[in-house]
């Protein structure tokens, strides 16, 4: 099912990126997959509806991604699997040379990421998504691949992670009041999940962030309009 998962993950670096290597790399996949027959149902072919839906190249890959790892039933572990990637991508520069510098010959970055997944004991899901993406020079896009997949994930668990931001440490019932705060920016049967961060800069008050907006009531951000209102102000009247 691994092969059949790869295959259908390879068509969405097809339509992502096109090309004919893609188109051979799919061929391939599809090549090593089990034929349908007699004791093969059509609905092991099926994938999951995604819980959300994204636009955009890498999305789209993140949600075919997201499809088979559901399918396979390693959805935590190929998340896991992408955020490790992704370190390492940050933390060594050869790497992030790899996807950027597109002078790098296809060998030169087809062997690397080879050698970097083979003893690794990732999925064959990542480790084909990976392999797609060097023979296409797109490994840059792991990036957002990842923040979508993650996107996915959170909507699939019905969660919703919030950043709770302030210029001195909460008490309890600060924690409280914040959560009640933030508990209006979530969606009735989504359950909110907060960090807690220290920005003395804030002077006071609060920022709650969220994936999808930032709530800042802090009063950096109250002296920072007053003094853009007193400007403009001194403008019109020069």
């Amino acid at each position: 099912m691994l092969s059949r998962g790869a295959a259908q993950l390879l068509c969405a670096a097809k339509t992502a990126f096109g090309g004919q290597q893609a188109i051979r790399h799919l061929a391939a996949a599809a090549a090593a997959a089990p034929k349908l027959g007699a004791t093969t149902r059509q609905s092991d072919f099926v994938l999951p509806t995604p819980p959300l839906k994204l636009s955009g190249t890498s999305a789209s890959i993140a949600t075919l991604l997201w499809q088979v790892s559901s399918k396979e039933g390693v959805l935590e572990k190929v998340q896991d699997e992408m955020h490790q990637l992704l370190e390492l991508f940050r933390e060594h520069e050869p790497l992030r040379r790899l996807a950027i510098d597109p002078f790098v010959p296809l060998i030169v970055r087809k062997k690397v990421i080879e050698s970097v997944l083979k003893d690794s004991g990732a999925t064959e899901i990542v480790k084909r998504l990976m392999g797609s993406l060097a023979d296409e020079n797109a490994l840059s896009a792991i990036l957002q691949v990842t923040k979508s997949f993650d996107e996915l994930m959170l909507a699939y668990k019905k969660e919703v992670y919030c950043t709770v931001i302030t210029a001195m440490p909460l008490d309890k019932l600060e924690r409280t009041e914040l959560r009640k705060k933030a508990e209006e920016f979530v969606e009735p049967g989504f359950k909110l999940v907060t960090q807690e961060k220290v920005d003395r800069k804030l002077l006071g008050g609060f920022i709650l962030e969220f994936e999808d907006r930032r709530v800042d009531l802090s009063i950096a951000k109250k002296n920072e309009e007053f003094n853009a209102l007193v400007s403009k102000l001194e403008a019109d009247l020069n």
